[in-house]
């Protein structure tokens, strides 16, 4: 064997501190010694001791072990209560993490101030190791150390475990079919396009919380007529296997707001999709002061916007300068003081203020370039397209 002479010198320092187990002997001499496990690297080092002719301490069975005070002795009961915990939970990926005590790393700290690190392996590796072999046998369920459904973190003081179930993203696309209904939950209004959502996938997969990641927003007062894409987050969810058609057909049972194309998704692509910025088609219904004149004017409006922010939020948000730009605008006349528009414009574009004006914070404006006050009576989002 490999540094025979060492090991035997360094597995004597060991029993110095008391009679290990065969698990904390193996695991001083994991880089060096192949097994299946500690246990069995142990059992090794024991009996090349013993065949060396020195004194060579008892098995380890029912004495308490000085260094991991037969933590990994317990390895089995915890798996199995582990297990009870999560065997309700429809997941198909877990992680193991440890969370060690202070009395057990201190007395690891000072074995290794004495026999080095040369070959060893912590106990907290062991451990989650030892753990999550022991839960794939039991489950058949599958170790990802990158994106678990769930985390088990597993507490050696304690000897309890806490279970932690990533959150479940789920794509989409909406349309608000009426005015009044503001996007996301608040407590001023007793529904939302996201409620609207996420109830029936809350129900099924009894998770605890949910939040909407829209690819945009529209005004509460604004329906929105164009697929809108979102990723709806589901937080700890003990279920994760959806029927993503049959919660189509749910959601859409609503008057309100209509899904498709469901379909699971990550918190990577919810990044994504809020860096998007497209361009959108607005239609708006105006009323002016007086009749329109020289409606030809309004092409003036296409180009660069400059829009300083809006007075109707000034205070809640600070008093900054941006430009956007306006790709396009048609007009329909209603009456001599009503007018109808298209207008296609950059995300996050102040619509409201592109017809009023605002008192000369957003130029050019419909306003200013008719020479005419406009006041916008309702509008609707009705296309989103790539910039």
């Amino acid at each position: 064997m490999k540094n025979a002479k060492e090991i035997m010198s360094l597995a004597l320092k060991i029993f110095e501190t008391g009679d290990v187990c065969d698990s904390c002997l193996g695991r001083q001499f994991t880089r060096v010694i192949r097994a299946a496990d500690n246990s069995e690297r142990g059992r090794k080092i024991r009996t090349m001791i013993g065949k060396d002719g020195r004194a060579l301490p008892a098995d380890h069975k029912d004495a308490s072990c000085p260094l991991c005070e037969n933590t990994i002795a317990g390895i089995r009961t915890t798996a199995s209560d582990i297990v009870k915990k999560i065997k309700p939970a429809g997941f198909s990926t877990f992680m193991i993490g440890v969370r060690m005590s202070d009395s057990l790393v201190m007395k690891e700290e000072a074995l290794w101030g004495k026999i080095g690190i040369k070959y060893c392996e912590p106990l907290k590796t062991e451990i989650a190791r030892e753990l999550g072999k022991l839960i794939v046998h039991k489950t058949g369920k599958k170790q990802d150390t990158e994106h678990p459904n769930i985390i088990i973190t597993f507490d050696v003081q304690k000897m309890s475990a806490e279970i932690f179930y990533n959150p479940l993203f789920i794509y989409g696309e909406y349309k608000k079919l009426v005015r009044g209904l503001p996007q996301t939950s608040s407590r001023q209004f007793k529904d939302s396009v996201e409620d609207i959502i996420a109830r029936p996938l809350m129900k099924v997969t009894k998770s605890r919380e949910h939040v909407l990641h829209a690819q945009g927003r529209e005004d509460r007062d604004a329906r929105c007529l164009a697929w809108r894409p979102f990723i709806v987050e589901l937080k700890q969810p003990l279920m994760r296997k959806l029927p993503l058609k049959k919660m189509e057909s749910a959601i859409n049972k609503s008057a309100k707001v209509r899904v498709a194309r469901l379909r699971l998704s990550t918190r990577k692509k919810v990044a994504e999709l809020k860096a998007q910025n497209p361009f959108k088609v607005y239609r708006v219904v105006v009323d002016f002061e007086t009749p329109v004149e020289k409606p030809e004017r309004l092409k003036g409006i296409v180009g660069a916007i400059k829009q300083r922010t809006p007075n109707r939020i000034l205070g809640a948000k600070p008093d900054k300068t941006k430009h956007k730009k306006v790709k396009n605008i048609k007009w329909k006349r209603i009456n001599t003081k009503r007018y109808q528009f298209d207008i296609t414009a950059e995300s996050g574009l102040y619509l409201q203020e592109l017809i009023t004006g605002d008192g000369g914070r957003t130029k050019p404006s419909i306003s200013q370039l008719l020479e005419n006050q406009a006041h916008m009576k309702e509008f609707d989002l009705i296309g989103i397209k790539k910039g």
